[in-house]
Order: structure tokens, then C-alpha cells, then sequence
């Protein structure tokens, strides 16, 4: 039998792999933070071992006798105020789990990256090989990650493969609840025309990426976006919302600069007492930054096809939204 660990597992996407790989008879076992609740309590008889990925020690622990390890785990999204944090887990917790996986003699080792490498787009779509261009804190530690894994390939020549997945939407995930709350009450508003793209992704989809990598040799020494087949405007997107919640779509507008001035200046202000940001220039990239993407090479390669168009997407993360009582 497999064993796989799953860094991260107990978060939105490690734990839906986590379900997945149980579903398929995997032995799994899972590197969470002391006091991580799992987002999604389905994945039973798991293999807890609780430690920092920033310990290399504990690391170590948890891969030795593993055959597979997904690495998913990083320090996600904050407003700008987290940089010595955003290093510390997403470029040196990957060199652990790097020297980890080489000092046991792991099979194959599936790093999780992010579309955010690219940044705003610089064409549409994007697909693997276009340009790094990251805008903020977190894509910048996550691209010198990815770059770290690369190396460790080259010097190694350890099975590795990169995912980059786009845009996660799910019943489970809390990122999204928020627009999806605010479109229902009537007080979301857009920043700028409402015409940058946006990539939704279907959590199942985005799984089903990760697991036909494992152990597959086609998947070794390449990286792929996996995520839905379409893209829409943010436009679009909150109209589909609006829509399978039966409200009116947004129809306020304000305008981009002053926004984004707002945003840097309450940076500058929240940052050196270490409080997050209410309003940050992250947030803001949300109306700002063009994200749509092309699936081909995972189609191609891996036989990669997403089953979740993006109404189904939307429909059935609100169905989970409803069902758990958030909206």
C-alpha cells in the first residue's frame, strides 16, 4: 500500500486530498500545526503527526517512511505585515520537506505552487511557461519556493513534480464565504470596471490534479496548472452568484486609484504594530489583476479533465455554504 503524507492536510485543499487518497486506499499520513482543526472532517483513520514545517526535526519525523509526499502547507494571504512568517513557512519549510524527501529516499515528491507565481497575467491565458511576474508578498516567497524545488531537482534528480492550481471554490472553503455573503446581503461592491478575468476551480477538480500525478512518471520533472476549463469576468462571476442566490447582482462602483491609495496607506499604518491590515493592496488585486489560464498541457499529458463547469462550481460550493449554515 502507498503511504502519503500531506503536508497541510488539515487545511482546505490537504484535507480534500486527504479524503481522496483514503477513497483510493491510501495510507496517509498528515503534518498539521498543534491545534489545526481539519476544514473537512470526513477523512477518517488518518495518521496525524503535529509539528511546524519550519522544524526541520519534526519534518523529518513525519516523511521518514513515507512513499509519497504532497506538500501543501504555506502561509497564505495575509494583508503585507507577515513577512519574516511568509519566508519562514513557504521557502524554508520547503527546503525541509526538500531535504527531508532526499534523506529517505522518498518516490515522488508533489509540490503544490500557485497561478499567484504569474502574477497578473501576461498573456491570456497563461500556462506554464509564461513569465513569473508575482505582485505581492506571498507569490513572491511562493515563486522563490518553486525555484528552491527546481534546483533541488537538478541537483537531486528526486522525482518532482509542481502544481499550480487555479482558484479554489468549495463548501468547505472560507476565502470565498465572504463574497458570496456579501453579494446575498447586497453590500459587495466592485473596484474598477469589473472586466479582469477570474479562473474558478472546483475543489474536486483541483484534487483530481494532484492525484493523477502521483507516482506517475510523465508527471516527473514538469509543472501544471490543473483547474476549471473556463474563465469569466469578475462581472460575470458575481452575476452567476447573484443568480443561484436569487439576489441582484452588484451595481455599485468605486474607483480603482483611490482604493489602492487606501490600501497602501493603511498598510504603512497597520504594519509596525503588527495588526493586519483592514484594507490591503491584496485585497485589492482581487479587482486588479487579470487570472485566466490554460488547462492544455495537464489535458495533454496527464489526461487531465475537469468535470465541474463553472456554474456547477458555484452552485454547489453555495449548496455547501447553505447546508453548513454560513449563508
Amino acid at each position: 500500500m502507498t503511504k502519503v503524507l500531506v503536508t497541510g492536510g488539515q487545511g482546505f485543499l490537504g484535507s480534500h486530498i486527504v479524503t481522496q487518497l483514503l477513497e483510493e486506499g491510501k495510507e496517509v499520513r498528515v503534518l498539521a500545526r498543534p491545534g489545526k482543526e481539519s476544514t473537512n472532517n470526513s477523512a477518517k483513520g488518518i495518521n496525524i503527526f503535529y509539528g511546524d514545517i519550519r522544524d526541520s526535526e519534526a519534518v523529518e519525523t513525519a516523511v521518514n517512511g513515507v512513499d509519497v509526499v504532497i506538500h501543501v502547507v504555506s502561509n497564505f494571504r495575509k494583508g503585507g505585515s507577515d513577512n519574516q512568517e511568509a519566508y519562514s513557512v513557504n521557502v524554508q519549510g520547503t527546503e525541509n520537506i526538500l531535504n527531508a524527501a532526499a534523506k529517505y529516499d522518498v518516490r515522488h515528491l508533489i509540490h503544490c505552487s500557485t497561478i499567484g507565481v504569474h502574477g497578473t497575467v501576461l498573456e491570456i491565458p497563461a500556462n506554464e511557461s509564461t513569465p513569473f511576474n508575482p505582485t505581492d508578498l506571498y507569490q513572491e516567497t511562493k515563486l522563490i519556493a518553486e525555484q528552491k524545488v527546481w534546483k533541488f531537482y537538478q541537483d537531486h534528480n528526486l522525482p518532482i513534480t509542481v502544481i499550480r492550481p487555479i482558484s479554489l471554490f468549495g463548501p468547505d472553503d472560507r476565502r470565498m464565504l465572504k463574497l458570496f455573503r456579501m453579494i446575498n446581503k447586497g453590500n459587495f461592491f466592485i473596484v474598477g470596471s469589473g472586466e479582469v478575468l477570474f479562473h474558478p476551480t472546483y475543489i474536486d477538480d483541483a484534487v483530481k490534479g494532484f492525484l493523477t500525478c502521483i507516482e506517475n512518471p510523465k508527471a516527473y520533472g514538469e509543472a501544471f496548472i490543473v483547474g476549471g476549463e473556463q474563465y469569466i469576468s469578475l462581472n460575470q462571476l458575481c452575476q452567476i452568484i447573484a443568480d443561484e442566490l436569487k439576489v441582484k447582482p452588484p451595481s455599485l462602483r468605486l474607483p480603482m486609484a483611490p482604493v489602492l491609495a487606501l490600501a497602501t496607506i493603511c498598510e504603512k499604518a497597520c504594519e509596525p504594530f503588527g495588526i493586519e491590515p483592514p484594507l490591503h493592496r491584496r485585497r485589492v488585486s482581487f479587482f486588479q489583476n487579470n487570472r485566466a489560464f490554460s488547462i492544455a498541457k495537464a489535458k495533454q499529458v496527464l489526461d487531465f479533465e475537469p468535470q465541474y463547469s463553472i456554474q456547477d462550481c458555484i452552485r454547489e460550493t453555495l449548496n455547501g455554504y447553505v447546508a453548513r449554515g454560513w449563508i
